[in-house]
């Protein structure tokens, strides 16, 4: 599995603080058409396919109580 640095990630935190998307729960939750939203707003970077494994990789994270790890990459 890839490797992604924190700059990723926390550029990909703040694109879904751009859709509204700040809890756990919500990333949890995400529905593609809700990131469709990310992708029509003016002011955000699209999202790529790496955001969207980035994304996956979060919610396993959240899933297994390791998010702190997940964001300082010491799993």
């Amino acid at each position: 599995m890839a490797e992604f640095s924190s700059i990723q990630k926390n550029k990909l935190v703040q694109k879904l603080k751009g859709i509204n998307v700040t809890t756990e729960k919500e990333i949890l939750n995400l529905k593609v058409a809700e990131l469709k939203k990310i992708n029509e707003m003016e002011n955000i970077q699209n999202l790529t396919l790496k955001d969207i494994e980035i994304i996956w990789l979060m919610q396993e994270a959240i899933e297994k109580k390791s998010l702190l790890e997940f964001f300082t990459n010491t799993e």
